[in-house]
């Protein structure tokens, strides 16, 4: 009856041993790069700041870190572009991220006054998603604009704080409104 016990008790553990840590099916992915692509709205003109950072975080500083340049009283639909350039062919990380929109947030934290960030773009159950946004910007002034992409599988909700969630992404921009 012991040894009837003991193998049953080492079956069992050996049992649990084994079994796996569920895989995130959207796991966060490696972001070096991000370009702010604002598009005046009455001109068509485009302007695209870039952040490049070839290692990720942490490490070597980053290559780039553009400063946003705007005028004042002008309307921009900005449009942001995430690449992982660490990989041959270079993958395109706003893809995944749109089709993982349900799981994930941009946030826009400006300290300008003279600048308003709206949230253009929904995701599938007309929650917040912000890959596309409208800039409107009125008086001149500078500041900073941090851009933060946060990863809320299965708990995302509509006015979510920037603390809900896990940061995928955060990037503190200058911007000079003149």
């Amino acid at each position: 009856m012991k040894y009837t016990m003991l193998l049953f008790l080492m079956l069992l553990f050996s049992g649990i041993s084994c079994i796996k840590n569920p895989v995130d099916p959207n796991e966060g992915e490696l972001i070096t790069t991000v370009r702010v692509k604002l598009t005046e709205t009455i001109s068509g003109d485009e302007h695209v700041f870039e952040f490049n950072d070839p290692d990720g975080e942490g490490g070597n500083v980053p290559l780039r870190f553009d400063e946003i340049v705007l005028s004042p009283n002008t309307i921009y639909r900005c449009e942001l572009e995430l690449l992982n350039e660490s990989t041959t062919p270079i993958t395109n990380a706003s893809a995944e991220i749109s089709d993982e929109s349900a799981d994930h947030q941009f946030y826009f934290q400006s300290t300008l006054n003279g600048l308003i960030i709206r949230d253009l773009d929904l995701d599938q159950a007309q929650l917040p998603f912000g890959l596309h946004s409208t800039w409107t910007t009125q008086s001149q002034g500078k500041g900073n604009v941090v851009i933060t992409l946060k990863h809320k599988p299965g708990y995302k909700k509509a006015n979510d704080f920037v603390t809900v969630g896990d940061t995928d992404l955060a990037l503190d921009f200058k911007v000079s409104i003149q």
